[in-house]
């Protein structure tokens, strides 16, 4: 069975993506995700060794303890406003970064913007590197 730090969850997905009896359950709302820990028999212990915030540890099955939940506001992308991870995630992530990559050549804090609006970004500067070359070869 799993005990969870509840202070100690990011509501990062790890342990739902590598749990191989779906005994972790995620609800994503528009603004909040929700994960479920169902008790489980399964001593696998895929969970706890794939937890990167070190907040799930094995602990022999009691029918009788209850359930474990945590909820999460997601935060909103400073671009678009979708709400995409965990505040503890975002902070995690920035922790784990030297200050100098945690903002790219144009100022934006990438961490704090939706992969999609990074890949947009991205595509649109690859789309003017491709124009201001085109230009320069052209006659």
């Amino acid at each position: 069975m799993i005990k969870v730090d509840r202070g100690m969850c990011l509501g990062c997905l790890s342990c739902s993506n590598v749990c191989p009896n779906q005994n972790i359950v995620l609800t994503d709302t528009g603004e909040s995700r929700t994960v479920h820990w169902k008790r489980c028999k399964e001593e696998c212990d895929l969970c706890v060794e794939f937890c990167p915030a070190k907040a799930l540890t094995l602990v022999p099955y009691d029918e009788l303890v209850p359930e474990s939940e945590v909820s999460f506001e997601l935060v909103a992308c400073r671009v678009c406003g979708s709400r995409y991870a965990t505040l503890p995630m975002l902070m995690k992530v920035e922790a784990s970064l030297p200050a100098g990559m945690q903002e790219d050549a144009s100022g934006l804090e990438w961490i704090r913007i939706c992969s999609q609006c990074r890949r947009d970004i991205e595509a649109e500067k690859a789309a003017g590197q491709v124009m201001k070359e085109r230009k320069r070869i052209s006659p």
